[in-house]
Order: C-alpha cells, then sequence, then structure tokens
C-alpha cells in the first residue's frame, strides 16, 4: 500500500519529510480532481487527506470508500476537530447501551 497526503502545505511537508508523497490542491475542485487521479492508479493507495481539505470533497471521499478506497481524514496544521460531546456516552450510543 502506497501513501499519499492530500492537503495544507505543512502537511505535506512534514510527511514529505518521511517519503511520503503528498499534494497541496489550490481549490475544491483541484482537491476533487486529485483525488480521482490518485485513485485512477493500478498500485492499492491509502490517501490521507487533512480535515480541511475533506471538508472541501466529502461527496467525493464518501464515494469512493463504499467502492472500496482506503482514504483516512487526519487532522491539520490548525489541529483536529475537538468534540463538543463526552467520549464515553458517544461510543455507548454507538454501541447500542443505554444507561
Amino acid at each position: 500500500m502506497i501513501p499519499l497526503v492530500l492537503g495544507e502545505e505543512e502537511a505535506v511537508i512534514g510527511f514529505g519529510l518521511i517519503g511520503v508523497k503528498g499534494i497541496v490542491p489550490a481549490h475544491r475542485g483541484a482537491a476533487a480532481e486529485q483525488l480521482a487521479a490518485a485513485l485512477k492508479s493500478k498500485d492499492q493507495i491509502l490517501v490521507l487527506v487533512t480535515d480541511k481539505v475533506a471538508r472541501w470533497i466529502m461527496p467525493e471521499i464518501r464515494k469512493a470508500v463504499l467502492e472500496g478506497a482506503v482514504i483516512q481524514v487526519i487532522p491539520g496544521a490548525a489541529g483536529g476537530a475537538t468534540r463538543k460531546e463526552e467520549e464515553e456516552p458517544l461510543l455507548l450510543s454507538a454501541l447500542g447501551i443505554r444507561l
């Protein structure tokens, strides 16, 4: 599996330091095109998308995942989103457990 970062410049540079190729899209259209091009590869690709870029192309990401692509949204330079809910009740709710 070959990793590829699609995100802000800081993330691409950081992953580049460990040898991971990356792309910095300028806008939503470019991000969607670059994701589509990456997924056309013959090799199995692990696409790491920063949360900022993921917000631009979430419909494309959902479609690609349903088709079998391996895509992971990661925090960008600004950090990850903060949860408004406590994690334990959220987990229990997802498991269908009521207290």
